[in-house]
Formats: C-alpha cells, sequence, structure tokens
C-alpha cells in the first residue's frame, strides 16, 4: 500500500488565509508563462525549509542496500540489488514530504557552489556511507553528487538538472536531465541509472504532490538492463505510485527478473526461472536512515543549512514576508557575484570547490558513460536518456 495520503482532505493542510491572493497570482502566473519554469518566484508558504541541493541525500536513504550491491554472486543478482536499491531512494526523494507534511513544496533554488555533505556511519559489516555534493551550474540549474561506501566498494556518481513547463490543468510537469553512474571495481562493473520524469499536480488547491510517469533505465555493463515503468493512475497495481520493472539482456532474449508494486510502499519481485515470489521493498518496514551533519557552527558559508539557515528559520515559523525579503537578498548577492566572474573573464566551474568540468574522453566514470549511453541508445532509442545540450561532465577533486 502507498504511504502518500495526500488526497485525504480531511488531513491535507489549507493555504495560510493571508497567501491565497498570493496563490492565485502564482498559478496565474504559470498559465501564462512560456519555458522553464525554474526563473519563476515561488511564494514563500509554497517553499520547503531545505535546499534541492540536500535532496542528494536521498541517495543514501538506505546504506545497507547501496552497500549490498557488491554482494551479488552474479551479475543478475547485482543487477537485482542495484535496482532494489534505486527503488529504495525513490520514496525519499518524491513522496516523503507529501507523507510528512500533507504536500509537496518547492525546495530552495541551490546557489552556484552551494555545498553538501552527509554520512551514514556504519557497522562492521556494513561500513561507511559519504555524500559529497554540489551546486555545479546555475544556469541551467545542475547538481553534482558523489556518494560512496569505501569497505563494500560501490561509488555512485553523476549529476541532475530540472527543466519544467506548465502542463494543464494547473500543474507542472519537469523533465530531469542528467544521469548517475555506479560503479563495483570489484567486479569492474557499471551501471548507467537514467532518471524519472516528474508530474507536479494540485496547484490550485495549495496541495502539491508528485507523482513519477515515463520509463528509467538502469543498464549495466555486463550486457544487462532493467527497465521501470511507471504509471500515475495504478495501472499496474491499482494504486499510484505504481511501478513495473523488468530485468533482461540488453540485446534482447527473457526476463530474469521482474519485480512491481508501489515504489511509495511495498513491491515484490519474481525470479522468472524458479518461478517464485518474493519481497522485494518495503518502504514501511524498512526505514530510511537519516544522514548524520556537522553542527551548523563548524559549517562553511557555502554549506547548506549554514547558507539558508535564515529563510529557513523564517519559513518554520510562518513569517512568510521575512523568509521572502532574506531570501531575495541571497539571490541578489548571487547575481553581483554572477556580474563580476563575468567581468573577470571567469565560468561558472571556476567558482566550484568540491567538483570540477572535466571532458568525458579523460575521465574513467565519463568513458563509462559514453559506453552504456551507446548500449542503451541502441535498445531503445535516444529518447530513453535527457542530457543538458552542453553535454557537461564533472569530477569529485582529489
Amino acid at each position: 500500500m502507498s504511504k502518500d495520503n495526500n488526497n485525504d482532505s480531511e488531513t491535507a493542510p489549507t493555504v495560510p488565509e493571508g497567501q491565497k491572493d498570493s496563490l492565485s497570482s502564482f498559478v496565474a502566473t504559470l498559465a501564462s508563462f512560456s519555458g522553464d519554469l525554474s526563473s519563476l518566484t515561488c511564494p514563500s508558504f509554497l517553499l520547503s525549509s531545505v535546499s534541492l541541493l540536500e535532496y542528494s541525500q536521498y541517495w543514501g536513504d538506505h546504506p545497507k542496500l547501496f552497500a549490498s550491491i557488491s554482494k551479488g554472486e552474479t551479475a543478475e543478482e547485482r543487477l537485482l540489488n542495484v535496482t532494489r536499491w534505486f527503488i529504495s531512494t525513490l520514496y525519499g526523494s518524491y513522496s516523503s514530504r507529501s507523507t510528512t507534511a500533507g504536500m509537496e513544496k518547492k525546495p530552495y533554488n541551490p546557489v552556484l557552489g552551494e555545498q553538501y555533505f552527509a554520512k551514514w556511519t556504519g557497522d562492521a559489516e556494513t561500513g561507511d556511507t559519504v555524500l559529497k555534493a554540489e551546486q555545479v551550474s546555475h544556469h541551467p540549474p545542475i547538481m553534482s553528487f558523489h556518494l560512496e561506501n569505501k569497505k563494500a566498494g560501490v561509488i555512485l556518481e553523476g549529476h541532475c538538472g530540472q527543466k519544467s513547463r506548465f502542463a494543464m490543468p494547473a500543474g507542472i510537469d519537469v523533465s530531469q536531465t542528467g544521469h548517475a553512474i555506479l560503479s563495483v571495481p570489484k567486479f569492474n562493473e557499471h551501471y548507467l541509472i537514467t532518471l524519472p520524469n516528474l508530474n507536479i499536480r494540485g496547484m490550485v488547491t495549495g496541495r502539491p504532490s508528485v507523482e513519477l510517469s515515463g520509463t528509467t533505465y538502469i543498464v549495466s555493463s555486463a550486457g544487462q538492463m532493467t527497465t521501470i515503468e511507471y504509471s500515475t493512475k495504478g495501472y499496474f497495481s491499482g494504486e499510484r505510485h505504481s511501478f513495473k520493472a523488468t530485468l533482461k539482456p540488453i540485446e534482447g532474449g527473457s526476463a530474469f527478473y521482474t519485480a512491481q508494486g508501489v515504489w511509495s510502499g511495498v513491491s515484490n519481485y519474481t525470479n522468472v526461472k524458479t518461478n517464485t515470489t518474493s519481497l522485494f521493498f518495503d518502504s514501511d518496514t524498512d526505514k530510511s536512515v537519516a544522514p548524520e551533519l556537522k553542527p551548523q557552527a563548524e559549517m562553511g558559508d557555502l554549506e547548506s543549512h549554514k547558507l539558508w539557515s535564515q529563510v529557513t528559520n523564517a519559513i518554520n515559523s510562518k513569517d512568510y514576508s521575512t523568509a521572502s525579503r532574506v531570501k531575495a537578498q541571497i539571490e541578489e548577492a548571487q547575481r553581483a557575484l554572477a556580474k563580476a566572474r563575468k567581468e573577470k573573464g571567469e565560468t561558472q566551474a571556476d567558482a566550484l570547490k568540491v567538483f570540477e568540468l572535466v571532458s568525458e574522453d579523460n575521465d574513467e566514470t565519463g568513458k563509462a558513460f559514453q559506453e552504456l549511453k551507446g548500449k542503451l541508445v541502441a535498445a531503445v532509442g535516444s529518447k530513453a536518456l535527457k542530457e543538458d545540450d552542453t553535454k557537461p561532465h564533472w569530477r569529485l577533486r582529489e
């Protein structure tokens, strides 16, 4: 069963009385705006009290599943482990806020060079999992992330951006650009992971929620691929947030595993060879693990929690006018910095401290991406992967 109770009108929050005109004006602006919506200013009461960069922590929501990827004895088992871990990240990424707060809210747009660091301390068997993330581009908005468990020998690297547009009636469709590359050096394996489309609905009522749609893929260098289909209407299971995954050789042939269910709740998988069905993932019983963060006093000025602290405090106090004013000050300061960089002949890449912009041809992960991208396009076509037009690639600084 899905945990999303966003349609429950008795428990869902209502629009603050003093903000109804602001909401109406924002929806009217959405309807008349053409192009990417990321430049629009969202009413403060619809703002989440976190930066979008912090969403990178959802890749590490289930550190034991992440670490277990390398424990698969065969390439097929490892692909199944990667798929299970990926499904486990979706609830936190796209549904948890609707469950806990009754609605989805817009996170802050990260500033260029904004940083986020997190850690999950594991036991002797699992090992520690460490996340490093940075906003590597502001125009267009792109974040880069690096998640690694050295003991398990599992590394995730990638970047993600969003292109949003108004969708009738009064909704927003978000196309996520970018990808992730998961590496398991012990087996010399790489996995290309593509990102789902987002459908945000409920803008008119002031209670936005997110659904996933379309198809994503996990392509293994061992010659297999997972195809994940998302349904917004419960076509597969009769519930919202439904998905169906098929794992099979990329060059054709029969599936060796299938999985289906609700990505925000319970799903099962079937071993096609033995015709046995077992639990795949249950977000109700397998709770996400909160990351460990440094005390704010020890954070740098560009770390998300410190950078946005005054805005966050104002939003949490429902002081929306102060939140809007301080947020505008941060954004204006960034415009001044961008102007100064331009006058000096510097690029956005010159502002980065955690990641560096590199050529795919001179980077191991970049080469793996090119190879796996070729296999994916050959199998299902070029529309399977959405990349920024400039085709950038970032690497964690050594």
